[in-house]
């Protein structure tokens, strides 16, 4: 039975490098590569450039907090700002924090994707018998696969779309990140990477979000950054730049029945497994689940065992 991988970003293009033995076909809807990860992207571990036998650059990155009213108010405002609701599991602190992370070089898309056998331009019908691994968005497979309980209105997602602001800094070399609670801002993040600069904007559109001000604003106001040295500014529109978890068991079920009782159709990614929280470093392990499960002879409850043990 063929392999089908549904979408060419990097999880998708993960997993075609770690499954080469099963000769995977992925299939793109886009022309050509797609540029997902327009936020910031670091990872926390080796594991990933250790896997595709890619050398990461290794850096001391710098992590704040602009401080708006105190560490509660901060942790709600933050939350609300980036999706829509006030939580309390938001990732910010009230201190400055060093860390070490690992950053991949720039054609990182690129080179996952030479010897790949990449099909552009293409939709899947997931009417077709093959073993499918999908990146797509957990509502999106769900909607495809004419999941019950969704086609019902029983399970309600929640996320937000926005803007991510892109641009260069002269004479740079900086890993940082400030997260800004304020509301009075527009942005929740700014980050640099190198010499690039990256401001993300949840509940933004791109109507609204004038790229050279917002840049130039976040440089200087957050940052202390002249103006004059932000060049080359771009905007990117993000979908899905913030979800919401919804109830854990529902989000297992799912999964358990698209793999098993459907037989074919794995999930894999932050959004596809409706993960907040999900590391780019954690796919790793992810697909070596999948694997396991698309080779299991178990039965279906060995099956849903072997993915609650691994966390998924």
């Amino acid at each position: 039975m063929a392999l089908k991988i549904i979408g060419a970003g990097i999880a998708g293009l993960l997993a075609a490098n770690m499954l080469r033995r099963y000769d995977p076909v992925v299939v793109e809807a886009k022309e050509k590569l797609p540029n997902n990860h327009s936020a910031v992207l670091r990872f926390r571990s080796r594991v990933v450039a250790d896997t595709l036998g890619i050398d990461f650059r290794k850096v001391s990155v710098i992590k704040a907090t602009l401080p708006h009213k105190n560490p509660v108010a901060d942790a709600l405002s933050y939350s609300y700002k980036n999706t829509g609701v006030f939580r309390s599991d938001r990732s910010i602190t009230d201190s400055v924090s060093y860390a070490e992370r690992y950053v991949a070089p720039p054609d990182l898309l690129s080179r996952m994707a030479e010897g790949v056998d990449v099909r552009y331009g293409q939709e899947y019908s997931f009417d077709d018998a093959d073993r499918v691994i999908s990146t797509i968005p957990m509502p999106n497979l769900m909607a495809a696969l004419d999941y019950a309980p969704y086609r019902e209105g029983r399970i309600d997602f929640g996320w937000v779309g926005g803007v991510n602001v892109r641009a260069r800094i002269v004479d740079c070399d900086a890993y940082v990140s400030v997260y800004v609670p304020d509301p009075s801002f527009p942005f929740s993040r700014v980050s640099v990477t190198g010499d690039e600069l990256i401001v993300e904007m949840p509940n933004q559109g791109l109507a609204g979000v004038d790229p050279h001000h917002t840049a130039n604003a976040a440089a200087h106001l957050i940052l202390g950054i002249r103006p004059y040295m932000v060049e080359d500014v771009k905007v990117y529109e993000q979908p899905y730049a913030k979800i919401v978890p919804i109830d854990e068991d529902e989000r297992r079920e799912f999964m358990f029945w698209a793999s098993t009782i459907r037989r074919r159709s794995f999930s894999l990614g932050r959004f596809a497994t409706w993960r907040p929280s999900l590391l780019a470093d954690d796919l790793v392990k992810d697909v070596k689940v999948i694997e396991r499960l698309m080779n299991s002879r178990s039965s279906g409850y060995d099956a849903e065992k072997l993915e609650r043990e691994a966390g998924r």
